[in-house]
């Protein structure tokens, strides 16, 4: 029989207790000895303390024993699932007993589920077991998948995935041109596929399997918020007026700065009030009103055009409190780019891209950002304009500046199952939002007083219209039912700790107590006899 220790206090203080307790109680035995006492009395004194020592150590460090109660655990199976299925994983798991799930009545305490969809009513039986769920093999079966309910115009949508695949290099994709796609391995395969959102409100992408569709992918694409950058430059370069034009034909409201002289600025379009995102070259750092704007957290700042990197780093590090480290780069530029020859040094708290040339910190409430390439539009001149999207791309999605209003909602959400809604605004947010002809009542975050959040459950299958400017997709319960399985076994899993404690059940701690009682009793008894 094997025993499991609950001590009562940390393992340090405890040792430091019975070795202090043991010292003392042999001192006295040793003691008595010099004074003259018979060997025999020793021995008796000497077996009693340590008897009553024994019986301290057993109340303090309460062991535990295993709950003769708990039985073997069953194989419990899905309804219809074929009987060569279940004869492989009963084989495969060491399992003897194996029943239908509609059949079980709590033969056992521990029960290993098999199957890829269970209902609420079918597992509330199991509500206080251990379970272990397996997933029988089935190409294109997936257990997990999420991607963002709602974004704007123009914003990557990143869909993450664990998809089964019985056989190797399948390729996974979407049904739409110019996406991402990932040859799959046999087995369990995790990662994450993203593509860019075009047109707005409701919209619907296949996820394919070679030609087999898996899931459709369903969010609401809201109009994009132009942003307000500024290019601040001693003077303005190809590679400056490239990005802008970029960022232009995106949408964004760009103004431009150049410095013709130490006090004499030439500015177009205005809008120094209200910037989000700076774009600048190193000479303007000197600037009291950028480092100003930057120390109170204005906006996102971005550096350019860096022609001696060592020196640019170590002001933006002692006017800003930044941690940037260069190293030498140890890998070539695809595409033909052209960049210093450093790359960043990998640290917490950072995220760099572009094989390490390009790094982004985060500093109260502003990003700072910078740039070791020296020139990246050749990419457009050569018309590869989708590779000069995605840097760009990804560096200003990353330093996105917070919108005055916007809402989050993981997807997918399914009818009759909790999901949970957060509302932004910095303005006023409202009490309660109304989906369909559902109300969902918000709770202000404690944390962040411009969110509000709030749980809903869709009532309905098929989009549900909220207000004029959104909607959201319920998703039925037998659409992707492993992944509706999951969030069950999940509820489920609220009573996991009780059951792994109810697995052992201490000794009782009145045998360590009438022990050292007993013992207590011998000590005091043998001096008088």
């Amino acid at each position: 029989m094997s025993l499991d220790f609950s001590p009562i206090v940390s393992l340090p203080l405890l040792w430091t207790l019975l070795i202090l307790v043991l010292v003392i109680g042999l001192s006295s035995v040793f003691f008595y000895g010099k004074k003259g006492v018979s060997k025999n009395r020793l021995w008796v004194k000497a077996l009693l303390f340590l008897g009553f020592w024994t019986f301290l150590g057993l109340a303090i460090l309460r062991p535990q024993v295993p709950n003769s109660k708990v039985s073997e655990p069953w194989l419990v199976y899905e309804k219809g699932l074929e009987r060569s299925e279940v004869e492989f994983w009963k084989d495969s798991l060491g399992v003897e007993k194996a029943i239908e799930i509609t059949d079980f009545e709590q033969q056992s305490d521990q029960v290993i589920l098999l199957g890829k969809q269970f209902s609420q009513v079918e597992l509330y039986p199991l509500r206080d077991m251990e379970i272990d769920w397996v997933l029988p093999r089935g190409n294109g079966l997936i257990q997990d998948i999420s991607w963002k309910g709602y974004l704007r115009k123009g914003e990557l949508q990143r869909v993450s995935y664990s998809v089964f695949s019985t056989k190797p290099d399948q390729i996974l994709k979407f049904g739409i041109s110019k996406t991402d796609s990932l040859s799959l391995n046999s087995g369990w395969n995790q990662g994450i596929l993203e593509f860019a959102t075009s047109g707005q409100g409701r919209a619907e992408v296949p996820l394919l399997m070679g030609t087999d569709t898996l899931a459709i992918i369903r969010y609401f694409v809201g109009p994009s918020v132009p942003k307000k950058y500024q290019f601040q430059l001693g003077f303005p370069s190809m590679e400056s007026r490239t990005l802008a034009t970029w960022l232009r034909q995106k949408g964004e409201n760009v103004s431009e700065q150049i410095q013709l002289s130490r006090e004499t600025f030439l500015e177009s379009n205005k809008n120094s009030d209200s910037l989000q995102v700076r774009i600048i070259d190193p000479a303007q750092l000197s600037q009291k009103s950028v480092q100003d704007w930057v120390k109170v957290g204005k906006g996102n700042l971005m550096l350019i055009q860096v022609g001696d990197p060592s020196a640019v780093t170590q002001q933006l590090n002692r006017l800003f409190g930044t941690d940037f480290e260069l190293e030498a780069a140890k890998t070539e530029l695809e595409n033909g780019l052209e960049a210093v020859p450093f790359s960043w040094k990998e640290k917490r708290g950072q995220q760099v891209s572009l094989e390490q040339r390009i790094a982004i910190q985060r500093v109260g409430g502003a990003q700072i950002g910078i740039s070791l390439l020296e020139s990246s539009y050749p990419l457009v001149l050569e018309g590869k304009k989708e590779a000069y999207e995605e840097i760009w791309g990804d560096i200003f999605g990353a330093m996105e500046p917070a919108e005055p209003r916007s809402k989050r909602l993981d997807a997918p959400v399914f009818q009759g199952l909790d999901t949970q809604i957060q509302l932004f605004d910095q303005d006023s947010l409202p009490e309660f939002w109304r989906v369909g002809e559902d109300t969902v009542w918000l709770k202000v975050n404690p944390i962040n007083s411009f969110q509000a959040e709030g749980k809903w459950k869709a009532s309905e299958e098929g989009w549900i219209d909220s207000g004029t400017d959104f909607s959201v997709y319920g998703y039925g319960l037998d659409e992707l039912p492993a992944v509706v399985t999951a969030r069950h076994i999940s509820d489920l899993g609220k009573n996991t700790k009780a059951v792994e404690e109810a697995q052992s059940k201490p000794i009782s701690p009145w045998i360590g107590l009438i022990g050292m009682l007993v013992f207590l009793g011998g000590m005091w008894v043998e001096p008088k006899l």
